[in-house]
């Protein structure tokens, strides 16, 4: 297996997130370099925002590693455009995500946000994702187990320009993981917002806000359907959300 030569790493889960452990010990299984530049803190469900009001601050965390006070669109735009822009890396990896991001999940995910910055700034990128049913207890050790004969073959069959590639790892143990399938996002309308009310010491209120789906059946060739059946999913992603006028 030829390594690549560098690759940077993030996610939206957060720096400490176990997560971004597991892709760390992928990654330096297929590239002789591994950058990893991922938000201080959890940003799940930011997709693709970027700070633009406040400054960014990136804190060193040991070798080519740094915490960043920001989005993981941040995280992508500091590695590519400032810490490795004398060295580029030939990928942009972003995960592992405690949970699948599948069908219309790329409008909010951060995971995926990271991915769709790289694409802008003209770097491959792959967004990843486990599967689970409870984020308490994730398979990281399956993710371990098939991402690098994953990633080394999406890599060596390459992919256009145009997109990225959101990957979906089923809640499986890896022996029981059948093969990546290339699929299309399911169809999932966002229906609505569970919203709960709390109110704090102080006697202030505050929120938890949750986005509700509806899964409108899972077609044969869709991510939802490769999971349920075992299936790794990879799925192709344009920043081109343009329709055809009627």
């Amino acid at each position: 297996m030829t390594l690549l030569p560098r690759v940077l790493l993030t996610n939206d889960d957060g720096i400490d997130a176990p997560g971004l452990q597991a892709l760390a010990d992928v990654a330096r299984q297929i590239a002789r370099e591994v950058w990893i530049v991922a938000p201080h803190t959890d940003q799940s469900g930011v997709a693709q925002s970027m700070t633009m009001n406040a400054p960014v601050r990136c804190v060193p965390r040991g070798e080519n590693i740094w915490a960043v006070s920001g989005t993981p669109a941040d995280c992508v735009i500091l590695g590519l455009s400032h810490l490795m822009r004398d060295a580029p890396p030939a990928l942009v990896l972003s995960g592992v995500n405690a949970g699948a991001n599948t069908g219309n999940d790329d409008c909010l995910s951060g995971t995926l946000g990271a991915a769709f910055t790289s694409l802008m700034l003209g770097v491959p990128a792959i967004g990843i994702s486990l599967d689970c049913v409870s984020r308490k207890n994730l398979r990281w050790d399956a993710a371990r187990a098939v991402l690098p004969d994953i990633i080394t073959k999406l890599v060596a069959d390459g992919w256009d320009s145009d997109h990225c590639l959101s990957v979906n790892i089923p809640d499986l143990p890896a022996d029981r993981i059948k093969p990546m399938r290339r699929t299309q996002p399911a169809r999932r309308t966002l229906t609505s917002f569970y919203i709960e009310k709390r109110e704090d010491l102080r006697e202030k209120d505050y929120f938890w806000l949750y986005p509700q789906s509806n899964e409108d059946g899972a077609a044969p060739d869709t991510d939802l359907a490769a999971l349920a059946q075992g299936h790794v999913s990879v799925s192709a992603l344009t920043l081109n959300r343009a329709a055809a006028v009627k």
